[in-house]
């Protein structure tokens, strides 16, 4: 590839037709896993997208009109089913033929109903052709509906007429006679969703692979005279429309024809972008629209003058110049730009040089001119093609011209074979003006410029393509793998030849060679979901996940391998490509390992499958974004029917390739816990609750209203762990959460402390199966190490009077059994100046209990390294010189209760901050009356804004930076506040804590200071006061100031089981980098591993997922070459350098603040590969479990991370 630099720096993509492009390393990158591809001995049937004529074939013809048809004679065959149905239903036959709706409900076969509950319909089809159905109970004109149980009907069609006896979900016969079609397992609602309006039908032969949507426009028609009409009806109202679906709506009220709306888009995308280059918005918005304009939905009519297709060709220059901008500049960092861009470059025609010459497409003037031809054909022509493309050309031009070639070509001999051959001629041109040429003829037309490594890239698929499609029904899986291999390896090619950037004079020959580059890029993408399509309907016909599951490694080669190239076309099209290798990397090594039956390895698998799905869920999250909200404000405005833009982004999304590797990933999950013995349901908090069972986004403010104040259950989408609790409402009784969540977060920790039943599930089917048929209804939520159930609840709303209201309960006293404890803060001692105190010193009534914990960590953590330093290992005569402590904990110091209060007086700020607290008090009082809530807002900001401007004195600065060696390490700056962990008040996470400050700048610290004390009279913390019925002024902050970790692992650890209550078992949450990973929620599963004190057996119970780990400043360089081996070591293997047995063992403090984000692959992670390093970590946290309750008296929540060779306990509480 030859590239020119610009003035601006940038690159320019030019592909003359002799440029060579090698492929040497491109192609090698996406040939990694064919060599672990295993044969399959099963067959399957192919898809084959039915061809525009076949769709057209089924229009019936309007009188003094010439309706389209694609040849060929149809016959009568009359259907019957006897079905009862509800009030308000109607039966239909739903099928692969467009007189059965092409799977569509709204567009099935209507049946009429007759006495004895008989419905039959009478349906035109073409003999000889085998066309599948279902009879569905519909509901509405929509596509709302109950489908008949079992497989697809499969029904060869006669050549006479016949009839068709259903019996509902059973057997069928044709003319009496029983059918002896054979259904395949696959159900059609997932072919609907599957082709998505794409045509595909069930045949034998080649698959044709063009990317034509489903015409959803006027009905098309043959002219013999010029009956184009001008006449437009529609609805421009722009009331409440802004950005670029304003421009559209506004700018189609005068675009009646394809060039004028052509006009209107570049208008949008390029003459009004900053600098030619469009936002989003305008991206999205102009996608939208000219998907609309050509599938029809939005109708190009007459708009009068003449304008040859060349016009076309130049704005579409003009608009794809911009968007390759865009996809280059802002792509990498802006992934939907760039998957908005590509998708709005499909539907652009081309601009080469044939179609930009001032006279294109002139061979149809010369069909229409020819003389052994009839005279009614030859003025349909002239009339309906030839005059109508060189005046007004238009989509609807290419699908007219496809039905005439079938009409054309419908009987052998009928017409002169050198007009047929001309017209297929013609059509192939017109295809490619479109841009709707077959993938196989677009790829060939780029050979030209290829070198011989390239072209051999190219001659492997077509090659591997031809035997699949000659394979017809005898295709197997490895064929399909082998055709979606090479597919892959071409899309890796072409994507490579279009990272070189565009430079603005970019020449014209060289911006149509890019096209022709990117226009196949993305029709390889669209071929590899045909094939995935393909693949998991295979998978399916052959018993799914419980197939499997149920066999050895090899069942598990080729869904891995399908899955892993999917995955690389969603990297390929610029979505978090590294996150998309990590994935790779894990799938392709847990494979190579194998065992995949085996419990533990299934458990490794499903985390890696979870993340996989979790990256087709953002993808498709950008999708929705992008379009949904556009779409519908759109639709609307132009006055659509509403289906089209009801559901346009949920096709747009079920049409991509994500859509594939997502059922693909969630079969291969299913299959995953059937060899774990285990289900998708994760129990957080245990206990039973019951209550009215109600679906909400989030966990926020106001989410409850739904309940009338009955007692609820709420099915939460999404949430961030982070949520309040309490605060939500005192009929909040049981949670269910569609994502899976560290135990130990936030929420976690407050469910537990709240006695609310808590639990998470990631499969939303499972979630969907329990909820649905109890949604709105009274609920009983049963969570227990056993598992989960939901249940009806009797007497929720019965004639017994109840209101409904239920009760949580997690073992012993229910929330409804008991009045709820009102929390108290201990006494506290206040100093009358600013001080610092060391953290050993800190008592609760001086500093809080989280302060008074940290320091007896430091005493405890002293102890221990006297008994494993040399001295003592000597004396115990066991041979050690040196042995590794049971556990260290980092070096503090604390600014005592009072401090706060010291400070304000010595600002003089003292009688202003109990004013605002006295006025904060009043406010509470009317939370819920008109200006309660603001005025709430605006005090707490005053408050906060006080205090986060506070000075400490020098003196403190000073002790501060003196306690912590070497000078200037980095610390962590924390809460420790009189009013955390207290009854119906955890107050987890409710505090600031301010990391990454630098001990010897006094300035950071005294900001992080006063913005933790600041911290206490947030919103959130004021309000979770109220609902506890704390009283503000008697909440007080103490201020830790400890060294900071640079963890290679974080853990959260409760000696006693959370959810059963186990005594004798210890369970752990792991995961790589900082505990903010832990505390805050993150998206993802953390290792969790099970230990027995009584026997020492560590068992893993998940395995970590997260696509982070958070690092703390400077870590980041270090992580790519550390490992992290010595983390694992045992109490008695040696101690790395720098442990000071009892104190802080770390790195000099790095230059760098804030946190910052490393991608995690865990097929390089110890605790994911090896269940050695899991088993010796498991006996680390027992004996840190036995230390810990031995000095606390109790049950403990830890909060712990690994350095080096150490184990760190950085925080203890009593488990709740």
């Amino acid at each position: 590839m030859q590239a020119a630099q610009a003035s601006t720096g940038r690159t320019t993509f030019q592909l003359s037709g002799r440029t060579r492009v090698s492929a040497a390393s491109r192609a090698g990158r996406c040939c990694l896993l064919h060599g672990s591809l295993v044969p399959a001995t099963r067959q399957l049937l192919p898809l084959q997208r039915a061809s525009r004529a076949t769709q057209l074939q089924a229009r019936p013809a309007r009188r003094g009109q010439v309706a389209v048809h694609a040849g060929g004679d149809k016959v009568p065959v009359r259907f019957t089913v006897q079905q009862e149905v509800n009030y308000g239903e109607t039966v239909r036959l739903v099928g692969s033929h467009s007189s059965l709706g092409n799977w569509k409900v709204r567009k099935g076969a209507a049946m009429k109903w007759e006495e004895g509950h008989v419905w039959s319909a009478e349906v035109s089809l073409p003999p000889g052709t085998t066309v599948e159905f279902k009879c569905v109970r519909a509901r509405g004109e929509g596509d709302d509906a109950d489908w008949e149980d079992g497989d697809n009907r499969s029904l060869a069609v006669p050549s006479a007429a016949a009839a068709v006896e259903l019996e509902w979900g059973g057997s069928m016969s044709v003319d009496g006679k029983p059918s002896a079609a054979k259904p395949r397992q696959q159900q059609s609602q997932d072919w609907s969703s599957s082709s998505d309006d794409e045509g595909y039908t069930r045949v034998g032969g080649s698959m044709d692979d063009s990317s034509r949507r489903e015409w959803k426009g006027r009905e098309l028609r043959f002219m013999r005279s010029n009956e184009h009409s001008r006449d437009r009806q529609g609805v421009w109202d722009t009331s409440g429309l802004e950005g670029g679906v304003l421009h559209l709506v506004e700018g189609d009220r005068d675009a009646a024809n394809w060039l004028a709306k052509m006009e209107v888009v570049k208008k949008l995308l390029v003459d009004s972008a900053p600098e030619l280059r469009p936002e989003l918005d305008a991206l999205a918005a102009a996608d939208i629209y000219m998907q609309w304009v050509a599938t029809g939905a939005l109708p190009c009519v007459e708009g009068g003058g003449h304008h040859r297709p060349n016009r076309h060709a130049e704005l579409a220059r003009s608009i794809f110049r911009s968007l390759e901008w865009v996809i280059g500049e802002r792509g990498p960092s802006s992934p939907e730009v760039a998957l908005v861009g590509r998708r709005l470059q499909s539907r652009l025609p081309s601009f080469t040089d044939q179609f930009t010459q001032s006279t294109p497409l002139t061979r149809i003037r010369d069909i229409a001119h020819r003389n052994d031809i009839p005279h009614d054909l030859k003025a349909e022509i002239k009339h309906t093609l030839q005059n109508k493309l060189h005046r007004n050309a238009g989509p609807e031009d290419l699908h007219t011209t496809e039905a005439m070639l079938a009409r054309v070509t419908a009987n052998p001999g009928e017409f002169n074979d050198n007009f047929v051959n001309e017209f297929r001629t013609f059509t192939s041109e017109l295809r490619d003006f479109f841009n709707a040429g077959s993938l196989t003829d677009m790829l060939q037309g780029l050979r030209p410029g290829l070198d011989d490594g390239s072209a051999q890239v190219l001659d492997h698929f077509g090659a591997t393509k031809g035997r699949l499609d000659g394979a017809g029904e005898g295709a197997d899986q490895n064929a399909l793998m082998d055709v979606l291999h090479a597919a892959t390896s071409v899309r890796a090619m072409l994507v490579s030849g279009l990272t070189s950037g565009l430079r603005n004079d970019a020449p014209d020959n060289a911006l149509a060679m890019r096209q022709k580059w990117r226009q196949c890029e993305i029709r390889t993408e669209d071929y590899a979901f045909v094939l995935l399509s393909r693949f998991v309907n295979s998978l399916e016909q052959r018993g799914g996940a419980s197939t499997i599951a149920g066999g050895s490694d090899g069942a598990w080669a080729l869904p891995i391998g399908s899955l892993v190239l999917g995955l690389r076309h969603i990297g390929l099209s610029g979505y978090n490509p590294t996150e998309c290798m990590a994935v790779e990397q894990e799938l392709t090594a847990w494979q190579k390992l194998g065992g995949l039956s085996q419990r533990e390895n299934a458990l490794r698998l499903r985390a890696s499958l979870q993340r996989l799905r979790r990256v087709t869920e953002g993808y498709s999250q950008l999708m929705l974004d992008a379009y949904a909200a556009r779409s519908a404000a759109m639709g609307k405005a132009l006055g659509l029917e509403p289906h089209l833009y009801q559901v346009f982004t949920e096709a747009e999304i079920r049409a991509s390739l994500v859509f594939q590797v997502s059922k693909l990933s969630s079969l291969l999950i299913k299959a995953a816990n059937e060899c774990a013995g285990g289900n998708p349901w994760d129990v957080v908090m245990a206990g039973t609750a019951e209550g009215v069972l109600l679906r909400v986004d989030t966990l926020e403010p106001g989410c409850l209203d739904a309940a009338n104040g009955k007692d609820a259950i709420l099915v939460v989408s999404s949430a961030t762990g982070d949520e309040e609790v309490a605060s939500l409402g005192a009929n909040l009784r049981g949670i269910v959460l569609q994502q899976d969540l560290p135990h130990l977060s936030h929420l976690g920790v407050r469910t537990r402390q709240e006695g609310v039943p808590f639990v998470t599930c990631e499969d939303l089917e499972a979630v969907q199966a329990a909820v649905g048929p109890l949604l709105g209804n009274h609920a009983r939520l049963t969570a227990s190490a056993e598992g989960v159930q939901l249940t009806s609840a009797d007497g929720g709303n019965g004639s017994n009077g109840s209101n409904g209201n239920g009760a949580s309960s997690n073992g012993s006293k229910g929330k409804a059994d008991a009045p709820k404890a009102v929390a108290q803060p201990g006494a506290v001692e206040m100093v009358k100046s600013v001080e610092v105190i060391p953290l050993e010193e800190a008592t609760v009534a001086v500093a809080g209990a989280k302060a008074a914990a940290c320091g007896e960590l430091l005493r405890l953590a002293a102890a221990c390294g006297e008994a494993a330093s040399p001295a003592a290992a000597a004396a115990r005569g066991n041979g050690d010189s040196k042995g590794t402590a049971i556990l260290a904990a980092p070096d503090g110091v604390v600014l005592p209760f009072g401090c706060m209060e010291a400070a304000a007086a010595a600002d003089g700020k003292q009688q202003r901050l109990q004013e605002l607290l006295g006025q904060l008090d009043s406010a509470l009082a009317d939370v819920g009356k008109d200006g309660g809530n603001s005025a709430v807002d605006s005090l707490c900001s005053d408050i906060q804004g006080l205090l986060s401007g506070l000075a400490l004195p020098q003196q403190a600065l000073q002790r501060v930076a003196g306690a912590f060696k070497p000078e200037g390490a980095t610390v962590i700056v924390r809460s420790s506040a009189n009013v955390e962990d207290l009854a119906g008040m955890s107050g987890a996470g409710l505090y600031d804590s301010i990391p990454n400050i630098n001990s010897g700048d006094g300035r950071a610290v005294q900001q992080a200071v006063a913005g933790v004390w600041a911290s206490l009279f947030s919103r959130r913390a004021v309000m979770s006061r109220r609902a506890a019925g704390v009283p503000q002024k008697s909440a007080c902050m103490a201020v830790v100031v400890q060294q900071q970790m640079s963890p290679d692992l974080c853990f959260v650890l409760h000696t006693r089981h959370p959810v059963s209550g186990d005594e004798d078992v210890v369970s752990a949450e792991l995961a790589p980098g900082l505990g903010e990973t832990l505390a805050s929620g993150t998206r993802g599963s953390p290792w969790r591993l099970e230990a027995k004190k009584s026997t020492s057996a560590v068992t893993a119970s998940a395995f970590a997922n997260f696509s982070q780990a958070l690092l703390a400043p400077g870590a980041a360089a270090a992580a790519s070459t550390k490992s992290n081996g010595a983390v694992y070591a045992p109490p008695g293997a040696a101690v790395g350098a720098g442990s000071n047995g009892g104190g802080t063992a770390v790195a000099e403090a790095p230059a760098a603040v804030g946190v910052s984000a490393q991608v995690v692959d865990y097929s390089r992670e110890p605790m994911s590969v090896s269940e050695d390093v899991r088993t010796r970590v498991g006996m680390r946290l027992l004996a840190v479990a036995a230390a810990l309750e031995n000095e606390f008296g109790g049950a403990q929540d830890v909060e712990g991370c690994f350095v080096g060779d150490d184990l760190y306990v950085v925080q203890t509480r009593p488990q709740p």
